[in-house]
């Protein structure tokens, strides 16, 4: 059974791939680990939370959350300065990567992470993301230091890909351009 006490505790001061390997012995148990978030903030409705309402650690050096993606819901490019680590317990998410080109942006691949999938995106990554379902997107996020602290991360525009400063009202009004098309 997923404790989330011992999972924040043996996530704690460790590197990314220390952490991936703790997600992914927790996703051979999916249920599990959705009963025992979900236990943390029963009655909760996933559609109407937002970011702040899922954090369950937050700390300078690790933040623990809990993505909850709508259907059909995208995201433009963006980057969180600092290594993440993504486990799906619930549906699918898909991430397109970029890389740098001079001022702009270039695709860089994709992965596709189904439910009990992990990946490790290091601290460079700039990637976007989309759940393709029609249901909600349930997934744990590690990040390695204050993810809510978005002074120094960015947002592309999804169109012309100029790079903008972080900004959390930026990014849902290009989400719901792309979700338009």
């Amino acid at each position: 059974m997923f404790n989330l006490d011992h999972f924040i505790e043996n996530c704690t001061g460790q590197p990314a791939s220390a952490v991936q390997e703790l997600l992914a012995e927790a996703l051979r148990d999916p249920v599990s680990v959705k009963q025992a978030l979900d236990a943390v903030a029963p009655g909760k409705d996933i559609a109407k939370a937002s970011v702040g309402d899922m954090v369950y650690f937050r700390s300078p050096t690790l933040t623990i959350l809990k993505a909850a993606v709508p259907p059909k819901f995208k995201t433009p490019p963006h980057n969180h300065n600092m290594w993440a680590v993504i486990g799906v317990y619930d549906g699918q998410e898909n991430n397109t990567f970029y890389r740098r080109r001079g001022s702009t942006l270039e695709k860089a691949g994709s992965k596709d992470l189904k439910t009990g999938d992990t990946i490790v995106l290091g601290e460079d990554v700039i990637h976007a993301i989309e759940n393709p379902l029609d249901r909600p997107l349930l997934a744990i996020h590690v990040y390695g230091g204050d993810f809510l602290d978005t002074s120094k991360r960015s947002v592309w525009n999804p169109f012309t890909l100029e790079e903008h400063p972080y900004d959390f009202k930026v990014v849902m009004d290009y989400a719901r351009q792309l979700m338009a098309q």
